[in-house]
């Protein structure tokens, strides 16, 4: 069966579920991965089995568009969603778009018998509009080993990627120079100065695919102050997938990595448990972005970053992540920097206040405020209608409006272009805050 698999455009360089680079690796000639900005008419009639992604609520919106495009034009279509976002609201997404099969819980199986033409009713997990299968597989500790990364089947990943322009860790995000909010999917060759990328990080790298999450399922370190995090909320995710989370072992994540440095010269990795990672004695040629999760010391990234060929790591200001009570002492952050050279780097995750009254540099401060607005809590868009109204907000301030009607294309473009111009001149006069009315 050929599929065609359509990533929402909105999260382009910035946030991936993790699954992409190892979900199809058995079905690279059967799948196909475009991003959402180059669906068309004649791709749709093409295919009539197709996968979308619904990873995160702010791509809500944009989601809904894309199966209904998909439904006009191909009347036959055969409409599969997945995603984390997708796990936790599955029922109000069929109620509402015109979806036909998701997969609860893990999918790794389930997604293999669905690809080579199972009846969706014979396939465990497998949930249509009128049926809901048993949850019968479920991932187990063993199964991380058997993993293989492959993106074969996305090239638009590495082609959109090869175009975009990098973080600069000179520069500020700078809400008072944005005239106009320019696209977030900039050309190759624009060369748009960096305070007018708003969503690009302007330090810290991107989070690249492949993606090694040490954590599966729900948080093993979730507290008090991080309900931002979809992986918080432990009961839910335990009752979704049927088990306690997965811890990926030292062996099992070294193993991972020489395996994905001889395909790919970029991955990342995110830990989100206990710090007990020790890479020394192994080199990998890969550049990486490593998000550290959990409380670490200087000794313990001291033990990874040097493994590799360039790195930069993401860590906290706080001694108990991001919380916020107790900031590391100033002898801790000097010994963090001392772990860095032209090719390894240490940034620090901070709020706005406390990251300009540590010693930490300018250049590896990593604000919150930015990562993590009021509108990334749990309980905010947990209700559909934060959800749907804060998702439209974001894909009309993004320009990705190729998936409306005509008309409204271009009405939508001629409100945005207003509206941007009289936002930048109010902001210019402090008459508003721009940066509290995007964030």
């Amino acid at each position: 069966m050929q599929t065609l698999v359509i990533i929402p455009s909105l999260m382009h360089k910035y946030s991936f579920s993790a699954p992409l680079a190892w979900m199809f690796s058995d079905h690279v000639a059967q799948v196909r991965g475009i991003y959402s900005i180059d669906l068309n008419k004649a791709v749709v009639k093409a295919y009539d089995s197709f996968i979308v992604e619904l990873g995160w609520f702010i791509e809500l919106v944009e989601f809904d568009l894309i199966v209904r495009f998909i439904r006009k034009h191909n009347k036959k279509a055969t409409i599969l969603f997945g995603g984390l976002y997708a796990q936790l609201k599955y029922r109000e997404i069929f109620a509402n778009s015109p979806v036909d099969y998701f997969i609860k819980g893990d999918n790794e199986v389930p997604i293999k018998h669905y690809l080579d033409g199972v009846d969706p009713r014979a396939i465990p997990n497998m949930v249509g509009r009128d049926f809901e299968n048993e949850r019968r597989y479920v991932f187990q500790q063993e199964d991380y080993k058997s993993l293989e990364f492959n993106l074969d089947w996305f090239p638009d990943y590495f082609k959109y990627l090869a175009g975009a322009a990098l973080p600069d860790d000179e520069m500020d995000l700078r809400f008072d120079e944005m005239p106009l909010f320019p696209r977030y999917l900039e050309k190759p060759g624009e060369n748009l100065a960096p305070e007018r990328r708003w969503r690009v990080p302007p330090r810290g790298g991107y989070h690249y695919l492949p993606m090694l999450l040490t954590a599966r399922g729900e948080c093993p370190i979730a507290h008090a102050g991080c309900e931002y995090c979809l992986g918080s909320r432990k009961e839910l995710l335990c009752s979704i997938y049927g088990r306690r989370t997965l811890i990926m072992d030292n062996e099992t994540l070294i193993y991972h990595l020489h395996k994905i440095e001889k395909k790919f010269s970029r991955a990342s990795i995110v830990i989100g448990n206990k710090f007990d990672y020790d890479f020394r004695g192994h080199f990998f040629d890969l550049e990486v972005t490593i998000e550290a999760d959990y409380f670490n010391r200087p000794e313990d990234i001291a033990k990874i970053l040097p493994a590799f060929r360039q790195a930069k790591v993401h860590t906290t200001l706080y001694e108990d992540t991001l919380t916020c009570k107790k900031v590391r002492d100033a002898a801790e952050i000097a010994a963090f920097q001392a772990l860095e050279d032209e090719n390894h780097q240490v940034y620090f995750l901070a709020f706005g206040n406390d990251a300009e009254a540590s010693a930490i540099p300018k250049q590896r401060q990593l604000h919150a405020e930015v990562i993590l607005p009021h509108w990334t809590n749990y309980d905010f868009y947990d209700d559909r209608a934060n959800a749907l109204r804060k998702s439209r907000e974001w894909y009309f301030l993004t320009g990705q409006t190729n998936l409306y009607p005509l008309p409204r294309r271009i009405s939508t473009r001629l409100i945005r272009s207003i509206a941007f111009r009289v936002a930048y001149l109010l902001n210019k006069a402090k008459l508003i805050d721009l940066s509290k009315k995007v964030l």
